[in-house]
């Protein structure tokens, strides 16, 4: 099962990714079963992953939320990691990479915040998979011009969630930050703390073990 984004048209790109069963077990997911591969062509393979992000109301309207978190499994994590790759490439311009990253809130609003749960943990784990090369050492932003300013990116994004009343996301967030290292990620977990935004007090709790490096 193979989709050409040289070639291959939005609609075909979300029909790959999205018109599948959901299965609970990972070996059963439609993208081992079926050996799925894109061909990348990298700033088309951006654009339509931002028009996936901006679009969860749309897709909500041929897809259930499982179908789509199961898609975001696929494209974000690690079944596809040669599209999430691209938000560190060059050979995608900034602007484009840049928007792609700031658009990750939006499919937290439009789908997993439907679900009480974040729609079986894609809340908590998108970040996960996004964020956990910085954690690593894979992405080394005080070297590297450019995994500074992608960390840059993620983590405005990351604060901005931090607003969000829903308690999945403020966990899918916190959880991100702790992934993501940034210089400024300790601090802004203290001022959320010291607010009166988290008011689940297994959110503070969480916070507090994300501050002490238990996050997993």
């Amino acid at each position: 099962m193979k989709l050409d984004l040289h070639t291959a048209t939005y609609e075909q790109f979300v029909t790959f990714v999205f018109d599948h069963y959901p299965e609970d077990e990972v070996d059963d997911k439609w993208y081992w079963k079926s050996g799925a591969e894109l061909e990348i062509e990298p700033r088309r393979a951006v654009g339509y992953l931002t028009r996936v992000l901006v679009g969860g109301a749309e897709l909500l309207n041929s897809y259930t939320q499982r179908q789509i978190a199961e898609g975001l499994d696929y494209l974000i994590g690690g079944a596809a990691s040669e599209l999430l790759d691209l938000l560190w490439s060059p050979e995608v311009p900034w602007p484009d990479r840049q928007r792609c990253i700031l658009s990750i809130p939006q499919i937290y609003k439009d789908v997993l915040e439907q679900d009480p749960d974040g729609v079986g943990g894609c809340a908590y784990m998108l970040w996960d998979w996004v964020a956990f090369g910085y954690q690593s050492g894979r992405h080394k932003p005080e070297t590297d011009a450019e995994a500074a300013r992608v960390q840059d990116a993620m983590f405005a994004a990351l604060k901005a969630m931090l607003n969000s009343s829903h308690r999945e996301t403020q966990v899918g967030a916190l959880h991100g930050l702790g992934h993501l290292s940034h210089r400024d990620s300790a601090r802004t977990i203290q001022q959320f703390l010291a607010s009166d935004h988290p008011a689940d007090a297994k959110v503070r709790e969480y916070a507090g073990k994300v501050l002490e490096g238990h996050f997993l």
